[in-house]
């Protein structure tokens, strides 16, 4: 049964967002000028070696600006009239700035192939490629003109990808108060039918609706991600890991400065940890300095509010120290 919502981003055209298991078929080598643009991990795709296609990578080397020119010389010299994208975070960051940055603006489409990037699509208007060592360093505005969501991509996940994928509506529906974060935990267990996942993804893609138009543009443990992609440390890393511990140390901000109940940090730190297992032991990637320093971030707070908190780069300095030291110690 097809599922659809609506998002209007203030630019005079409302994005459709549609959800339908089997979706893909019709937008597959229908028309010649069609460029279909895909992740190569995607076997369903992939094995059907489509004349009109390109295959990338998915993952955080995939945006880089060597690969954003290579992409924009492969598509100035096809007669585009479409495009269709298949892809997680990456595929999506990488496309929607290369489309996005020709003069005659193309049509495109995406499609999510990811529990993660179905349930927080790119509904905020922005694109971002990872530049000198730096992540989401340039940034390209533009919105995709539909998101069509097909469950029958996430059949290229492993288990373990599809697992931990519940982690996005487990942290939403707890930022929201939302019965989606006891649903997540209870489908990380991947005990779910088809119709279930559909229904799932369509109230959480409210949630996610709601959130950006109501409360920020960004999400609680975003700003802290960047500090894990660096030259040091290098920027391949597992996005999902990343944001989960992103999220807890923005959590323990919280409660470090007084927002938040010691308790709740507790039981939402357990919770991550024990049901998509992530692995605190990254902490060792975070790389913070004056150079990459963000004095802004959004706090989940006791109350059930989200926050914008400033601080200073001393302070944040001795914050960060700590939480290492708290993650370090055992406590995780």
């Amino acid at each position: 049964m097809l599922k659809s919502i609506y998002y209007n981003p203030g630019t005079g055209k409302s994005i459709p967002i549609i959800i339908k298991k089997g979706k893909y078929k019709e937008y597959i080598n229908v028309k010649k000028s069609n460029i279909i643009i895909y992740d190569k991990k995607i076997k369903l795709i992939d094995e059907l070696n489509l004349s009109n296609s390109i295959s990338v990578i998915g993952n955080e080397n995939l945006k880089s600006f060597d690969k954003y020119l290579s992409l924009i010389m492969k598509l100035s010299d096809k007669n585009i009239k479409n495009v269709v994208i298949v892809g997680g975070y990456s595929v999506i960051d990488l496309l929607g700035y290369t489309m996005e940055s020709f003069e005659r603006r193309n049509e495109y489409i995406y499609f999510p192939s990811t529990l993660q990037s179905a349930i927080m699509p790119p509904l905020r208007g922005k694109y971002y490629l990872n530049f000198n060592w730096k992540k989401d360093f340039l940034v390209q505005k533009g919105y995709p003109d539909a998101i069509i969501i097909d469950t029958t991509f996430f059949e290229s996940l492993s288990p373990q990808e599809l697992k931990k994928g519940f982690v996005i509506p487990y942290l939403l529906g707890r930022v929201l108060n939302s019965r989606i974060s006891k649903i997540a935990l209870n489908y990380s267990k991947l005990n779910f039918s088809d119709i279930d996942l559909e229904e799932f993804i369509y109230y959480s893609l409210k949630q996610w609706v709601y959130y950006i138009e109501n409360e920020s543009k960004v999400f609680p443990g975003e700003n802290i991600i960047k500090l894990f992609y660096n030259k040091k440390t290098g920027i391949n890393r597992n996005f999902l890991d990343i944001f989960g511990l992103s999220f807890l140390i923005e959590l323990y901000m919280s409660w470090y400065f007084g927002f938040l109940e010691y308790e709740l940090f507790e039981e939402i730190k357990k919770e991550l940890i024990e049901n998509f297992d992530i692995q605190y032991k990254n902490i060792e990637y975070l790389n913070f300095d004056e150079a990459n320093f963000n004095n802004e971030f959004v706090l989940f707070t006791s109350s059930g509010r989200i926050i914008n908190y400033k601080t200073t780069y001393d302070e944040l300095n001795i914050v960060l120290k700590e939480i290492k030291n708290h993650f370090r110690g055992g406590f995780l």
